[in-house]
């Protein structure tokens, strides 16, 4: 008897889904309408409580491409984790659920992946603002980039430049570059960790400089909510790279490491503006004092790395007088 073998889609999408009823049909259309049909795209609904559920199982009433899994909530990484763990397709996306992507993002990425013969294409990302009704303003081409493996490094850990590419879901993976990676439970600042490991896995990467995915700011969600406990997360998700730079990676410790550094003026930044400063040493007292102890005894490093000016002054004054400093970023942002 002849087997029949189920044909397996190019493109796997993930899209983790809690507590989004007011963005979810916005996100899901823009991914069933893209140009690339050949997909198979998975919804995690992670115990959401409102009506996301049921809008994902009508979602897959209507297109036999969408899977729907129903979870327990246990976080953003979780969901992830176990959409790639079911995937099947040749590579795979992410997609946030308050999110949408351009409708041409995902045949343009797989086009030069292919093209290319690269491990993974990263795209640019375009922010879109809650309250406010218009785009960022960063200038873009369509050029395409192509970076070994270490050159991409630079950029991950901002050595001449301060972009961010940490971002999951502006990247399409080869299968086996997420295979037994990952994302880290429980904490945020998940893609950090995520992207670096996938990274330590690719051999060539591409990138276009196009905004194909738009990245709403949420001023309810946790990252557009201001400061909380759980921006400590990003101390240990940094301590994981150091260790695992010391561990396999040796080539980049020295670059973990001043990330790392970095991160203790990074939080000490966000708190000195989102946080008066009685709340600083009442909420967060043994972290933020652990924090600027760190960040005067490494500020000769600092200032001597590739940051802007603003950043080194900045550091200065932190490092000269925390308590005056909050109160004057805390005053000026709240005018």
């Amino acid at each position: 008897m002849t087997k029949v073998f189920e044909k397996k889609p190019l493109i796997s999408i993930i899209v983790p889904v809690y507590k989004v009823e007011k963005y979810l049909n916005r996100c899901i259309h823009s991914i069933v309408n893209q140009t690339m049909k050949d997909l198979e795209i998975i919804l995690v609904d992670d115990g959401s409580p409102d009506t996301c559920p049921k809008m994902c199982d009508d979602w897959a009433k209507k297109d036999k491409r969408i899977k729907v899994i129903h979870q327990k909530n246990k976080g953003l990484s979780a969901a992830r984790n176990h959409g790639i763990k079911i995937s099947k397709g040749k590579y795979i996306g992410f997609v946030d659920s308050d999110d949408y992507i351009d409708k041409y993002m995902y045949e343009n990425m797989v086009s030069v992946l292919i093209k290319e013969q690269g491990d993974m294409c990263c795209c640019k990302l375009q922010k879109v603002y809650e309250k406010r009704n218009f785009l960022s303003k960063e200038k873009f081409t369509k050029d395409v980039h192509v970076y070994s493996q270490s050159q991409y490094m630079n950029k991950f850990f901002k050595i001449g430049s301060q972009e961010c590419v940490y971002y999951a879901t502006t990247k399409l993976y080869k299968r086996e570059i997420l295979c037994n990676n990952q994302y880290p439970v429980g904490k945020t600042a998940e893609d950090v960790l995520g992207t670096f490991k996938a990274l330590m896995k690719c051999n060539k990467i591409v990138e276009l400089d196009y905004p194909y995915y738009f990245y709403y700011i949420n001023n309810n969600s946790i990252t557009g909510s201001g400061f909380s406990m759980r921006d400590f997360d990003l101390l240990s998700i940094w301590d994981e790279i150091v260790y695992l730079c010391n561990k396999k990676y040796i080539q980049y410790i020295d670059y973990a490491e001043l990330n790392r550094n970095r991160i203790d003026y990074t939080l000490l930044m966000r708190m000195a503006i989102n946080v008066k400063y009685e709340d600083i040493v009442a909420i967060y007292t043994s972290k933020y004092i652990n924090c600027l102890k760190r960040v005067k005894q490494n500020k000769e490093q600092l200032l001597h790395s590739n940051i802007p000016l603003l950043r080194k002054v900045t550091l200065i004054l932190i490092c000269m007088n925390y308590k005056l400093f909050c109160k004057i970023c805390y005053k000026i942002k709240h005018l």
